[in-house]
């Protein structure tokens, strides 16, 4: 097949636009909270930690049981909303009052597997919003350069 000037121009518009629409897309996604659901298995002596990234308002419902444990949950100042030592089980409802990415530490202390479940609500990281935005100029350079050949 030969590229034509036109065949390229429209390959080139196309694909830029396509860079651009997918990276605004995957932004405003990033930034919508989705609920997830918890579940896991620590082996003993190993501590888990979950950081949900919560908007003010969000949930999270956090059940661990089969060993002994320590859980402490923070708040992005990483204030302690909760902490528990030595404990068989535990199960704790919260309601974000901040916006941020809250840590939950859970350790098994005991000699057999610790099991995690429940719910909460997350998004994307800021981290990722680096990849999307390059995914963006990516688009704006690639359509630039097919404008750029139509030009000439």
């Amino acid at each position: 097949m030969i590229f034509t000037k036109n065949l390229t121009f429209y390959i080139l518009l196309t694909s830029g636009i396509i860079f651009i629409i997918v990276g605004i897309a995957s932004v405003i996604y990033n930034n919508i909270p989705i609920k997830v659901t918890l579940n896991d298995k620590v082996k003993p002596g190993v501590m888990d930690i979950l950081t949900p990234n919560m908007n003010i308002g969000n949930t999270a419902n956090v059940t661990a049981k089969g060993s002994a444990l320590s859980i402490t949950i923070k708040d992005p100042n990483r204030h302690i909303i909760r902490n528990e030592n030595n404990v068989s089980s535990f199960n704790y409802d919260f309601t974000a009052k901040m916006e941020g990415q809250y840590k939950i530490e859970v350790k098994n202390i005991g000699d057999s597997e610790l099991n995690i479940s429940g719910d909460t609500f997350t998004k994307g990281s800021t981290i990722a919003l680096s990849g999307q935005i390059m995914l963006i100029i990516t688009g704006i350079i690639v359509t630039g350069l097919g404008l750029r050949l139509r030009i000439t």
